[in-house]
């Protein structure tokens, strides 16, 4: 009888740690400060987001006055205040199991250093087979709707230096990139920018635009003097307007973004997912395992890594993950 109690209690126990770990469908939290980003349920009413998540009757005029109706449609994520602010599912401090590899042409830098390395990585990559992955399949994987080969890779790209960008593809014609084009908006069209035909002609080669908002915009923090409110409402008027010129000058949906600095914040997240954003990225090495976390997907800089840093080192990204709960 001891034997058999032991073993139920063993299997149990199992049962738990993997349902534990897994990575389910549940309100999005991401914690910055005392503040969470909460993902109302089908018509749940700000009474019952206030008594869940924000302390009761008492955060409701909090939760108004940071998500005022006008600015906040229907059914979309909330700045709710929480202390201590907290999170579910696995924090970005894991592993991440397809890298995301960034090139960058910025101006000042020697494009031809750059195409030598992109060249020689994606070589390497096809030698060593990993593949690489299109929008459409990385944005299925982190929405837990498919799954990818393993070892694959996503690629994605800035261009600040289209003269150096340009060359690269002239004589690259047949490189066939896909992945993602991270474009601030505003820029396109101006001197040493793409320009919107161009943008275009590499979104239907490949390359999907996706939004980078400008980073001179200050967004990442308030400015000294400015409330939180205050603070709220200029990160979402000048994101939806970044988020429209994109729009407005491509075909598709904007599903994808980063932060203007690398680095976000509960307050960026909620509005660019309030716009229909399914995945943001971060500037990072590693971090989050299983991609639970749709508003922290690390893109690294493989481009501008020093000549003595391997590409396995990008491509080595499994990593202790440390869980939350």
């Amino acid at each position: 009888m001891g034997i058999k109690s032991d073993i139920r209690f063993w299997f149990f126990l199992l049962v738990f740690l993997v349902a534990g770990s897994a990575c389910v469908e549940r309100p999005w939290h991401h914690s910055a400060g005392e503040y969470v980003v909460v993902q109302p349920a089908a018509g749940q009413s700000l009474d019952t987001v206030a008594s869940d998540f924000g302390g009761g009757p008492a955060g409701l005029p909090a939760i108004e006055a940071l998500n005022p109706p006008l600015l906040t449609p229907a059914n979309t994520p909330l700045l709710v205040p929480a202390t201590p602010a907290y999170e579910l599912g696995i924090r970005a401090g894991g592993y991440q199991v397809v890298p995301v590899l960034t090139y960058r042409w910025l101006k000042g830098d020697d494009p031809g250093v750059l195409e030598a390395r992109l060249k020689a990585d994606l070589l390497q990559l096809e030698s060593l087979g990993h593949p690489l992955l299109s929008p459409d399949e990385f944005l299925g994987f982190i929405r837990m709707e498919r799954s990818v080969s393993k070892g694959a890779v996503l690629l994605a790209f800035e261009v600040k230096h289209v003269e150096g960008f340009n060359d690269f593809l002239a004589r690259n014609p047949s490189m066939g990139l896909s992945g993602l084009l991270f474009l601030d908006p505003s820029t396109v069209g101006t001197a040493g920018a793409l320009t919107w035909d161009e943008v275009s002609r590499l979104a239907g080669e490949g390359l999907e635009p996706a939004l980078l908002p400008a980073g001179d915009q200050e967004l990442s923090a308030p400015v000294p003097k400015e409330t939180l409110v205050g603070y709220t409402l200029r990160v979402k008027e000048t994101i939806t307007a970044s988020h429209v010129l994109l729009a407005d000058n491509t075909t598709g949906a904007v599903r994808f973004a980063a932060y203007p600095d690398g680095v976000g914040n509960s307050v960026i997240a909620s509005v660019m997912v309030s716009l229909g954003i399914k995945g943001i990225f971060m500037i990072g090495e590693g971090g989050n395992p299983f991609f639970c976390d749709n508003l922290s997907v690390v893109r690294m800089d493989a481009g501008g890594r020093g000549a003595e840093v391997p590409l396995g080192r990008y491509l080595d990204t499994f990593r202790e993950a440390a869980l939350s709960w």
